[in-house]
């Protein structure tokens, strides 16, 4: 893939072969990956009568190993060839989306096997993200390293555009199956192009014990109050206003009952707005007030997650979560790019394996949380907290979308309490926000 003229101007990371060559692979890889969560979220629902706590489950069982093993992934990230360790956790992600292919097709998927695949298939990410996060700055100079991770970003962004999409249409004509095996295919994308790169740096010699390289990340952080209050409003972020996806399906199925179509829908319309995002991002050579861009693109997914939770309507539904994917989208590129801009080379594994934590395990942690709300704030479980809730809901006039969803009714009640939360914590962080985030950089200089 060769990119243009007026592409290597605009986008100056594409300019660098080895680069570009991991960033049209993975744009194929994150479309399948973007199709098997389709399926697997859509699968597991109905598997189970639409049991929403299942579809926690299912967060957890990613969850678990992305919070628990990627400072072990960053560890030895930072010790062994970085194009190896791909090789291998892509070639076993495809082997797991083979055989949950085969089981779906054979009739005898049951919930146990899509969680454990999923389990499996998250502790090899766990080792995955924060290789490639960390092999990245090896591939363009300092200069053009906000630009590559805004690019990078719109990889899997990018893929959420499209991959829902031709999910939510696949799903209803040739099922789940063909779902899973085309995202084992999309792997040998990224093989391919790990193949084709030449000269990629590689790790120094490390002399430390295992042992004291897992911790050497936790130890950094802990001692630079940037990087600890970026991975903390990471986690803040990711815990109330991204674990809302694993509530779609009941949005899809029960609330405006466009069936899978509408499913694949919505999350392109979050990946639409994702990829704006960081294209807008990947354009910006300079960011000078840091903490107010922060602070303004999480209240924006606050307020834009409340709207979508409580629209009466599919069509006003799809254009809030585009606001919603363009708003994270640029709080993510600005911590991201401050995180790799801060650490040193011999420690960006470890330190990127704890963004990966807040970034990919946290919302999926999350998920179980959102989704046992939406389960306890159900109409037919009605209890005094529910009632409270319900309350200022009907202030604003949404008792009529509520009152006949039935047991659907937890999902826009939960969607709606998260954002809340999440917009309470922004405001009153937002004076330490500016300390912590804005005060370094004026020392440092601006992002570049």
């Amino acid at each position: 893939m060769v990119p243009s003229t007026t592409a290597r101007s605009r986008y100056p990371a594409l300019h660098h072969r080895n680069f570009t060559l991991i960033w049209a692979g993975l744009l194929v890889s994150n479309m399948g990956t973007w199709m098997q969560n389709v399926g697997q979220n859509w699968l597991i629902y109905k598997v189970t009568n639409n049991n929403p706590i299942y579809l926690g489950y299912l967060g957890l069982s990613f969850a678990i190993p992305m919070i628990v093993v990627p400072p072990v992934g960053g560890a030895i990230a930072d010790r062994v060839n970085r194009v190896k360790l791909l090789y291998i956790t892509q070639t076993g992600s495809l082997l797991l989306a083979v055989l949950l292919a085969v089981l779906t097709w054979s009739g005898t998927v049951q919930p146990l096997h899509i969680l454990v695949i999923t389990f499996a298939g998250s502790l090899l990410l766990a080792f995955d993200n924060p290789t490639r996060q960390a092999l990245i700055p090896g591939l363009v100079p300092r200069e053009d390293l906000m630009n590559a991770v805004s690019l990078n970003s719109a990889t899997y962004t990018g893929a959420a555009l499209i991959g829902p999409a031709i999910a939510g249409l696949l799903l209803n004509i040739v099922g789940a199956g063909w779902l899973f095996m085309i995202n084992a295919l999309s792997y040998l994308a990224v093989i391919g192009a790990l193949f084709a790169m030449r000269n990629v740096p590689t790790n120094p010699p490390r002399n430390t014990s295992l042992a004291n390289a897992l911790f050497g990340g936790f130890r950094y952080v802990w001692q630079h109050k940037l990087l600890l209050g970026l991975l903390l409003l990471s986690i803040t972020a990711s815990l109330f206003g991204r674990s809302y996806q694993q509530l779609l399906p009941i949005f899809a199925d029960d609330v405006w009952h466009t069936g899978p179509g509408g499913y694949g829908a919505l999350l392109s319309a979050g990946g639409a707005g994702a990829l704006i995002g960081a294209f807008i991002m990947s354009s910006i050579r300079e960011i000078k007030r840091q903490g107010l861009v922060l602070l303004g693109s999480g209240l924006i997914t606050c307020l834009a997650l409340a709207a979508f939770a409580l629209s009466p309507q599919f069509i006003p539904g799809l254009v809030l979560l585009a606001i919603v994917g363009i708003a994270v989208s640029v709080f993510g590129t600005m911590i991201a790019t401050m995180l790799q801009l801060d650490v040193p080379s011999e420690l960006r594994g470890r330190v990127l394996s704890l963004y990966a934590i807040t970034l990919i395990g946290i919302p999926s942690l999350g998920s179980l949380g959102i989704a046992a709300v939406a389960d306890g704030l159900s109409s037919d479980q009605m209890g005094t907290w529910a009632r409270i809730f319900d309350w200022p809901l009907r202030l604003v006039g949404v008792q009529s979308l509520t009152e006949h969803l039935g047991k659907a009714a937890g999902g826009p009640r939960a969607i709606t309490l998260s954002a809340i939360l999440l917009t309470v914590v922004l405001v009153l962080s937002a004076p330490a926000l500016r300390r912590v985030v804005m005060a370094p950089r004026q020392a440092t200089g601006a992002l570049r």
